[in-house]
């Protein structure tokens, strides 16, 4: 029965005539036509089964049946509409939430988050920082809508977008030898202390160091560090090691710290992970505006 009248104007319509006392004012409050209110009631009348009004020359009452139907009506009608307007704009990703799990520096996302904030004003962003590993798995478990992170090669992968490639910079002490140097080769550091986080970038810099330096039969220094990129860099000015740096900076090195770029292939993917079966229709928006910003490779 209820699949049968469930029709927002109808009951809009016979609350307004209801109030109005007539179905020429409730129109007109309603600035449509006439016609358009009346047989929009005489629908829900026979929607329900029953005579919500009675009609005569001096305008129109409920019945007591109408009277009855309209009061329990009108508790629930403006929950019921407020409830079909948020699935609509949810349905069209004009509200609700976007889960987005991160490993990377933000400032490498600010463009893309700005835009979608700007298309998407009506969707609440929520932002967990963690490690390309444990992003990956939030989005396997459907903890987040989407993941940015550098791994892509693992087995049972979402879906996945190369966003760019960032270069690696080698932060060294300005006392070091090679502060003064225009670029290097990672051979060149083999005998280094790096000092890399916990978090974030680190264990993937971890890990592509120990690679890279494999080749050489060589097994880096690392020390790992419960802070933050920034604070790394700090440490490097104080003389606790060298640290490997992705893309630019999103502040001034301190007076003490010498920047190297690297030389070679020495970089870090920038990727997003989502499953297929995400239902999120925000999800989509997102990816639309990064497909906007450029050309970028999609794999399985």
């Amino acid at each position: 029965m209820l699949k049968r009248i469930l029709d927002l104007r109808l009951f809009r319509y016979a609350l307004t005539s209801a109030e109005q006392g007539s179905f020429r004012r409730a129109a007109a409050s309603l600035n449509l036509q006439q016609s358009t209110v009346s047989r929009g009631v005489r629908s829900l009348e026979y929607r329900v089964g029953a005579d919500l009004f009675e009609r005569g020359h001096a305008g129109i009452r409920p019945t007591a049946a109408g009277q009855r139907f309209l009061e329990e009506a009108a508790l629930g009608f403006e929950h019921l509409e407020r409830a079909v307007r948020r699935a609509g704009a949810l349905q069209r990703a004009e509200n609700g939430v976007l889960t987005v799990s991160v490993s990377v520096p933000l400032m490498w996302l600010g463009n893309v988050f700005e835009r979608f904030r700007e298309e998407y004003g009506g969707i609440s962003l929520e932002i967990t920082e963690g490690t390309s590993s444990a992003s990956w798995a939030q989005v396997q478990q459907r903890k987040v809508d989407v993941a940015f992170a550098t791994k892509s090669h693992r087995h049972g992968a979402p879906r996945s977008l190369h966003l760019r490639d960032e270069r690696m910079v080698v932060a060294v002490p300005k006392s070091h030898p090679f502060a003064s140097a225009r670029r290097l080769r990672l051979e060149e550091l083999q005998d280094e202390v790096f000092i890399l986080g916990v978090g974030g970038l680190g264990p993937d810099i971890e890990g592509y160091l120990v690679r890279r330096m494999a080749k050489w039969s060589v097994t880096p220094n690392i020390q790992r560090q419960q802070v933050g990129p920034c604070d790394l860099v700090d440490m490097v000015a104080r003389g606790y090691g060298a640290t490997i740096v992705v893309g630019p900076l999103p502040y001034s090195a301190p007076p003490g710290v010498a920047l190297i770029p690297l030389v070679g292939k020495n970089i870090m993917p920038l990727h997003a992970f989502w499953m297929e079966s995400n239902p999120n229709p925000a999800l989509e928006g997102l990816l639309k505006i990064i497909r906007r910003s450029g050309s970028f490779d999609t794999t399985a």
